[in-house]
């Protein structure tokens, strides 16, 4: 028995052994690695805002080293021409680490996987932020607690806290907002989540107050990085609802919006799935139906599409900021280097012969659903200088598009507008929809740009090789521009 008490006792002796000098370990590599990290920030930082107005930068400014804890003090500057009258804004965060392998904290929640240390990151109060403590009576607004292993992955969570404020300029209802973040060290897989409770803006305007709400978001995202640089993999954002009311129009809502994505690298070329779908959508409290949006995109040369976004980033996006702050219209304007840089880059693109789908473009109401598609592929034409039909067969290798509208749903969506307008007869309402739905089958077929088949109005096109097939009727891709013109004017004209 007293052999079993000591071999016990030893245990324990050794464990906090152990932990004491995996604490020191710890104590010891802490400012490194936390130098490391600062610097990777501020690379990261940069680098996600190349083409904008303004810049930050994150700053250690202290490190207070103890056996089993250490604080920091960070400082994290912004500045911005349209903040704060052009000054820095600076905000100051302290962290309390526990040291590794085993923060109490972690104990205390029974999560015993060894980490190099535990943080535990709060707002401090100062003259930029001291308006943001009062409105969460004076608690930090925002706290972050993350984790680092010893190979420096990380992983942790940031709460922002509720608060609300009104002025001259409108109001703010923020319920709070949680993210849950994941990474490796070296940044090859980053994973991300968050809830947004709720959010209710009022923004007062020359026209009159705009009012947005949004109830019930979340988002996950994240994904390896690949050999092109970009995270590989899904996406996907969701809604409960969402209202926008400009000034003096009806307030339109959107139900159980979701929005999905994918990445992939495919032998060289990136590949890309992107669908929006609302669940229901409402103009003045009168629910109009659901629609839908899928988008595919495939064969786009790596190489060349980092390259072109990197040039919108340094060169086209600037431009564009600087002349929206000025209130001014936007003209890219680049030198004939950037320009022979860009025709070269697009060139590199086409080579690739990408693929764009719009697979469905649809509105579903209680009586019918239409919908739109259009495919293109396209190639690289010999030379931009050339005339434009020549330049629309090479540039252009196939298209396909169709189009179906249905009667019914034009019916649902004329008779909503009918009550709209204040009309409560039924059967007059009906003849009216009815009416509608008629007309828009007649004027497709006198304009020659659809054909009725049972319920539905359809028109097909298909062009390939300078030949365009509408609706069975072939003719080159000049006469049928030729064509839609002159159907245009016949239809302002009052066909």
């Amino acid at each position: 028995m007293k052999k079993s008490v000591n071999i016990a006792v030893g245990v324990v002796i050794v464990a906090g052994a152990l932990i004491t000098a995996g604490a020191w370990y710890t104590g010891t590599r802490l400012e490194g690695v936390l130098g490391d990290a600062v610097q990777q920030g501020n690379q990261q930082i940069q680098t996600a805002l190349a083409g904008h107005e303004g810049s930050a930068s994150v700053q250690l400014l202290s490190l207070d080293r103890h056996f089993f804890t250490s604080t920091a003090h960070y400082k994290f500057t912004i500045q911005n021409p349209r903040l704060n009258e052009g000054a820095p804004i600076e905000l100051l965060f302290v962290d309390n680490i526990e040291h590794g392998p085993f923060p109490w904290s972690r104990v205390k929640s029974l999560n015993l996987v060894p980490v190099m240390a535990a943080s535990n990151t709060e707002l401090e109060k100062n003259v930029f932020s001291e308006k943001w403590f009062a409105m969460t009576n004076g608690q930090p607004p925002l706290t972050a607690h993350f984790s680092m292993g010893y190979d420096r992955a990380g992983q942790g969570r940031i709460d922002f806290l509720p608060f609300q404020f009104d002025d001259q300029n409108g109001s703010f209802k923020f319920s709070g907002f949680t993210l849950n973040a994941s990474g490796t060290a070296d940044g090859e897989k980053l994973e991300a989540n968050g809830v947004l409770g709720s959010l209710d803006v009022t923004a007062t305007s020359e026209e009159g107050p705009v009012h947005l709400t949004l109830n019930d978001m979340t988002f996950n995202t994240g994904g390896t990085k690949g050999k092109s640089g970009f995270y590989l993999g899904h996406s996907d954002a969701k809604v409960s609802s969402a209202t926008f009311q400009a000034a003096g129009q009806p307030p339109i809502q959107f139900k159980d919006f979701v929005n999905t994505s994918l990445l992939q690298e495919v032998e060289g070329s990136l590949n890309a799935q992107v669908s929006y779908d609302i669940g229901n959508i409402s103009v003045a409290g009168k629910a109009i139906g659901s629609s839908q949006m899928l988008w595919k995109f495939a064969n786009f040369d790596i190489a060349s599409t980092k390259n072109l976004l990197q040039i919108y980033k340094d060169k086209i996006q600037p431009q564009a900021q600087a002349a929206a702050a000025m209130g001014e219209s936007y003209t890219p304007q680049l030198s004939a280097a950037d320009q022979a840089l860009v025709q070269a880059e697009v060139g590199k693109m086409l080579a690739a012969k990408p693929h764009i789908e719009l697979e469905k473009l649809s509105l579903k109401t209680a009586s019918g659903e239409s919908h739109f598609s259009l495919t293109m592929d396209l190639g690289n034409p010999t030379s931009f200088d050339q005339p434009g039909a020549a330049l629309l067969k090479q540039l252009l290798t196939q298209a396909d598009a169709k189009l179906v509208l249905s009667k019914p749903m034009i019916r649902d969506l004329a008779s909503l507008q009918a009550q709209s307008a204040g009309l409560t007869d039924p059967a007059a309402i009906a003849q009216q929809a009815q009416g509608a739905a008629e007309t828009v089958g007649g004027m497709a077929i006198m304009l020659q740009v659809g054909k009725v088949e049972g319920d539905n109005i359809v028109s097909n096109l298909h062009y390939a090789d300078d030949v365009v097939d509408f609706n069975g009727e072939k003719m080159t891709a000049q006469q049928f521009a030729a064509a839609m013109m002159g159907k245009v004017v016949m239809f302002n004209r009052g066909y």
